[in-house]
């Protein structure tokens, strides 16, 4: 995994090819009225499929609702506001759990499933 792409002597490492940013749901942060805001900030992070499950599960994991239920905008803000919060590389760790399936209880695996579902609805792959 690269974290930078700008080297030391100015000139840049070869980029991957990435699909098109999703754009963002909302802004976090200080976002009380009143807060003195001095800047915001953007920052696109690539994350793989089971990244995003990962993130999605950590933010919505306690609801009531199905996965299957959920709206691709409760998705994407639910992703984006994990990110907030858990740093992409502690993801990506987190995330290699979901690729031991046989290791994964079968109680939860139906759920699993529908997280993944509802990543593919609000993230579909190549856009």
């Amino acid at each position: 995994m690269s974290i930078l792409f700008s080297l030391a002597d100015g000139s840049e490492a070869p980029r991957p090819t990435y699909p098109a940013p999703t754009p963002p749901t909302d802004i976090f942060g200080a976002t009380d009225p009143g807060e003195d805001v001095h800047a915001v900030v953007t920052v696109r992070v690539a994350m793989t499929r089971d990244m995003l499950a990962t993130a999605l599960d950590l933010a919505a994991g306690n609801c009531e609702e199905h996965p299957d239920s959920w709206s691709v905008e409760y998705i994407r803000e639910s992703v984006e506001l994990q990110l907030t919060y858990e740093n992409f590389v502690e993801l990506e760790r987190t995330s290699q759990g979901y690729q031991e399936w046989g290791d994964i209880d079968e109680s939860v695996k139906s759920y699993i499933q529908a997280v993944y579902r509802a990543v593919d609805r609000a993230y579909p792959k190549g856009r």
